[in-house]
This record gives C-alpha cells, sequence and structure tokens, in this order.
C-alpha cells in the first residue's frame, strides 16, 4: 500500500516498481512480481536488481522462450558487473536448463572463483561433475562445500558416496554418513549408506543390526 501510494506521486519510479515487484514476489503473485519488475525495467533498462531478479524468475518458470530473456538480461548484467557471483550462478543454472553441461560448468566456476563459500554454486557443480561421470573432480569441491557448511546433507551424501565408489576410502565415508546421522538421527539415506560401510568392512553383524533400524525406521 505505501509503495502503491508512492505512485500517486511519483509514477517514473522504477525504485518503486522494483519494489512492489519484490512485494509480490514474497506473496507467491509471480505475474504480478514480473509484471512490475519489467515496467521497472521499461523506465530504466538498466536496474541491476530488477534485471537480476526477473532472470531468476524467468529462469524458474521453466519455459524455454523466457530463459531466452532471462539469460539476455544476465548477460546485460554481466557487462555491467562481471563480480557478481550470482549472475554467473544463474547463467550456469540455464545452462543446466538447457543440457549445455560445460557451459553451466564455466558459469558455476566462475561463481566459486569469485565467492568460495557459494552454497547452492559449489553443490550444483559437484553434481554436475559426478553426473558426468567425473567423481575426482567434484569431491574437491563438496569438500569445499561442507568445510563451509558442514550441515549440507546432500553435499554430505554426495561426498560419502564417492569416497566409497570411487576413492574407495572407507573411513572418509563413515564419517560422512556419522555427521549426517548427527544433524539428522532419522536420515535413512545416511542411516543405510553407513549400513553399506560395514558390508564393505565385511562386519556383517553390525550391519544387520543397522539395516534391521533402517528397516524398521522406514519399512
Amino acid at each position: 500500500e505505501v509503495y502503491e501510494r508512492a505512485l500517486l506521486y511519483d509514477s517514473n519510479n522504477p525504485d518503486i516498481y522494483y519494489n512492489l515487484g519484490v512485494v509480490f514476489l514474497e506473496q507467491g503473485k509471480v505475474s504480478q512480481a514480473l509484471a512490475y519488475l519489467d515496467k521497472a525495467l521499461d523506465i530504466d533498462p538498466e536496474h541491476e536488481q530488477a534485471l537480476l531478479n526477473s532472470a531468476i524468475l524467468l529462469q524458474e518458470l521453466g519455459r524455454p522462450e523466457l530463459r531466452k530473456i532471462a539469460r539476455e538480461r544476465l548477460l546485460k548484467l554481466l557487462h555491467k558487473e562481471s563480480t557478481n557471483e550470482r549472475v554467473h550462478f544463474n547463467l550456469g543454472m540455464l545452462a543446466m536448463d538447457d543440457k549445455n553441461i560445460e557451459e553451466a560448468e564455466h558459469w558455476f566456476r566462475r561463481a566459486v572463483h569469485l565467492k568460495a563459500d557459494f552454497r547452492s554454486a559449489l553443490f550444483n557443480l559437484a553434481l554436475l561433475l559426478a553426473d558426468d561421470h567425473r567423481p575426482l573432480e567434484a569431491a574437491p569441491f563438496l569438500n569445499q562445500l561442507v568445510k563451509y557448511h558442514p550441515d549440507h546433507i546432500k553435499g554430505l551424501i554426495l561426498l560419502g558416496d564417492i569416497y566409497i565408489n570411487n576413492i574407495k576410502d572407507l573411513d572418509a565415508a563413515e564419517n560422512c554418513y556419522k555427521r549426517i546421522l548427527e544433524l539428522d538421527p532419522v536420515n535413512i539415506q545416511g542411516l543405510h549408506n553407513l549400513c553399506v560401510v560395514f558390508v564393505e568392512r565385511g562386519k556383517l553383524v553390525q550391519a544387520k543390526t543397522c539395516l534391521e533400524q533402517a528397516h524398521k525406521l522406514a519399512p
């Protein structure tokens, strides 16, 4: 209401339209949010926050024709400000949506280079590398992720899998799964994978007890 009242006095202020867009975004009213962000860009095509947030919104809608517009807006922003890690990250997400693995990897690596503790960029880059059959390249990024974010359960699960299947380091894998269970004692995947470590070690009685516990939690 305050921003709408402000428009009565200053109807050509892009910041007011941008802020209205953010308010509607917070309320989950995506189409209204986008309309106001676009209006801010009509008035000021260089409005950095409107460029970034509208591009993220367009990407999340998942339609190919909107991804093209989102990419154009992010590249425009990149030309203005090349050190914003979020711009690189969202270009990576767009490339992932277009199944362009090589380009996505490039943008995620740039985002991580700019911000060493960028949680989403680290995980998405590691996941991309693991899915591309390059688990040993993924491992350092996962270690970096859990160093800065020791509560990242999905990162710990992926790292543990790589330790078991590719690096053959059962101690490190066990540490990952025990950390997951510290964070979430009923995490079935973490518990099951810990049982697998016991199997790999030949501790079959311990593995049996562990699997029975997992089965009890998730019949």
